[in-house]
C-alpha cells in the first residue's frame, strides 16, 4: 500500500514537472501576463569554476524562478492567498500605499500630500521655492514670447487623487520631515501664476467644488489616476476655457448617458499591480461614449500638451481628430505620440513646432509638477532666442536613457522574448513595443529616484 502511494506521488510530481516544461517550451496554454515591469534575469553560463564554488547555482536560482511553467497563474495563486489569509500583498511600499477603506495611492502621491515629496528634488523648502518660482518666470516669459505669434500657452493643473480624496489617505507615518519646513508645489504654483499673469487652469480646485455633488467617483478606488468618466469633463472644461483664451469657437464634446460596469484599465491601475486571482471588492466605475458635436462654425486648433500620464485618459476616449487638427502629446517633453512618425521630442524641429500650433499645455499632475515641466519652457525659450546649444536637452536625455535600457534588453534573452511575446499580443511591432517597454523602465527609476537628471551645467 506505502509502495504505490509513494508511487502515485511520484507519478504525479513528474508529470507535473513535465506539464511545466512543455508550457514553458512551447507556450501553450496562453497564460495572462502579469503586470508590472521586472528586469529579466538572463541565463547563466555553466563553467568549471562557478559550479565548483558554487556561484553557478545562486545564479541559476533566479532564472529559473523567472521561467517556471505555469508562473504566472501560481504567482497570482500565491498572491491571493497571502491577501485573503492575511490581507499582505507582495506589492512593495515603493508601488502602493494602502489607505483607509481599502483606497490605494501611490506613496510620492501621499508624500505631496503630507509636504515632503519635494525632497526628492532639492534639499530644502527654500531652494525648492527658489526652483519652482524660476519656472513660473520661464513659463511667464515663453507665454509671452509666443503672443506675438498667436500662440496661447497655459498651464492645466491636473487634480491629484490626494487632495480630492484625503479622508481615504494612510497616516504619515514618515516622521524624517516633521521638524523641516514644508512646501507643495501645487499650492505654490497657483499662488505664483496669480501673481505673476500666468495663464492657468487650475482642475484640482474644480474637482474639490463638485466633489461632493458629483453622481460619479473622481478618481476610482483603486486607481491612481482620475476616472476614465471624471477625466471627460475635464476635458470638455479645457476645450472650453481654450475657447475663451483663444477667443474660439471650438468643437465640444457630446458626452452620452453613463453606464456603470467594474473597473477597467487605467481605472484599476494600481490593483492590477497586486496581481491576484480575482479583482477586489470594489465599487463599480461609470463609462460613457464621447462625441464632437457637428458645429459647422467651430475651428479646429493645433495642440501640444506636454505633460504626464493623466493626458492618457483624456486622449483615448476623446474623437481628438474631430475637434483638433493635430493633438500631439509629449510624454514628459521626451516621446512624441499621435504624431507619427516622429517617436521622440528630440526628431522634431522645436521651434516650427511651436511657432504652427494655436494651444501649447503645459499639463502636470501635482505629484509631478516638481519636475519644472521637464525643462520645456526653458529648451523653448532659447530656441525662440536664436540659440540652440541647450543646457539640459531632456528629450535628448531620456532617450539615451532609453536606447540603454533596450540594449540591456536586447542582451538579456529571455526579457527579449517576454518583450517580443507582449507585441504579437498587443498587437505591435517588436521595435515599438522594445521602445515602450524601455522608456517605462525609465520613468519609473527616474520616479524612484535610480536615475538622476545630470546637472544644468552638463552638456549632451
Amino acid at each position: 500500500m506505502k509502495s504505490s502511494t509513494k508511487t502515485i506521488l511520484f507519478a504525479l510530481t513528474a508529470m507535473l514537472l513535465f506539464a511545466s516544461m512543455l508550457q514553458k517550451r512551447f507556450d501553450w496554454p496562453k497564460l495572462k501576463p502579469l503586470k508590472g515591469v521586472v528586469a529579466a534575469e538572463a541565463e547563466p553560463e555553466l563553467t568549471f569554476q562557478n559550479c565548483c564554488d558554487g556561484s553557478y547555482q545562486q545564479q541559476v536560482e533566479p532564472y529559473l524562478k523567472q521561467h517556471l511553467g505555469y508562473r504566472e497563474p501560481l504567482i497570482r495563486l500565491y498572491n491571493q492567498y497571502l491577501w485573503d489569509f492575511y490581507g499582505k500583498t507582495p506589492v512593495t511600499v515603493g508601488q502602493v500605499l494602502f489607505g483607509k477603506d481599502g483606497w490605494m495611492y501611490e506613496p510620492w502621491v501621499v508624500a505631496d500630500y503630507y509636504q515632503w515629496q519635494f525632497h526628492s528634488y532639492a534639499s530644502d523648502s527654500t531652494t525648492m521655492a527658489s526652483l519652482l518660482s524660476n519656472e513660473a518666470q520661464r513659463v511667464l516669459q515663453l507665454q509671452e514670447a509666443l503672443e506675438p505669434y498667436n500662440v496661447k500657452l497655459f498651464v492645466c493643473q491636473v487634480p491629484s487623487k490626494d487632495l480630492v480624496y484625503p479622508e481615504h489617505l494612510p497616516e504619515n507615518h514618515d516622521t524624517r520631515y516633521d521638524n523641516e519646513p514644508k512646501i507643495s508645489a501645487r499650492f505654490f504654483n497657483e499662488e505664483e501664476y496669480e501673481r505673476l499673469g500666468v495663464n492657468h487652469l487650475n482642475l484640482e480646485q474644480w474637482f474639490l467644488q463638485i466633489k461632493d455633488t458629483a453622481e460619479y467617483t473622481l478618481f476610482p478606488q483603486t486607481g491612481t489616476h482620475w476616472s476614465k468618466y471624471a477625466s471627460l469633463f475635464a476635458a470638455d472644461t479645457l476645450i472650453r476655457y481654450m475657447e475663451h483664451l483663444g477667443e474660439i469657437n471650438m468643437h465640444n464634446l457630446i458626452i452620452g448617458p453613463r453606464h456603470l460596469e467594474k473597473a477597467v484599465d487605467p481605472d484599476d491601475d494600481l490593483e492590477s499591480l497586486m496581481n491576484l486571482m480575482r479583482p477586489l471588492p470594489k465599487p463599480k466605475c461609470c463609462y460613457a461614449e464621447t462625441l464632437a458635436d457637428d458645429d459647422t462654425t467651430a475651428v479646429k486648433p493645433k495642440i501640444i500638451v506636454v505633460g504626464d500620464s493623466f493626458w492618457w485618459n483624456i486622449a483615448i476616449q476623446l474623437p481628438l481628430k474631430d475637434i483638433f487638427s493635430d493633438a500631439e502629446y509629449w510624454y514628459y517633453n521626451s516621446s512624441v505620440y499621435y504624431y507619427p512618425p516622429y517617436n521622440s521630442v528630440s526628431e522634431l524641429d522645436l521651434k516650427e513646432e511651436l511657432l504652427s500650433s494655436d494651444f501649447i499645455i503645459l499639463f502636470y499632475s501635482a505629484s509631478t509638477q516638481y519636475r519644472m515641466n521637464d525643462r520645456f519652457p526653458q529648451q523653448a525659450l532659447e530656441v525662440l532666442n536664436g540659440t540652440s546649444d541647450y543646457t539640459l536637452d531632456t528629450a535628448a536625455f531620456i532617450e539615451r536613457e532609453i536606447q540603454r535600457t533596450i540594449a540591456n534588453i536586447l542582451a538579456t534573452p529571455e526579457w527579449a522574448e517576454m518583450v517580443r511575446k507582449k507585441a504579437i499580443q498587443n498587437g505591435k511591432e517588436f521595435d515599438q513595443a522594445l521602445h515602450d517597454d524601455a522608456e517605462w523602465v525609465v520613468y519609473h527609476d527616474i520616479e524612484e529616484g535610480k536615475i538622476k537628471w545630470p546637472s544644468p551645467k552638463q552638456k549632451n
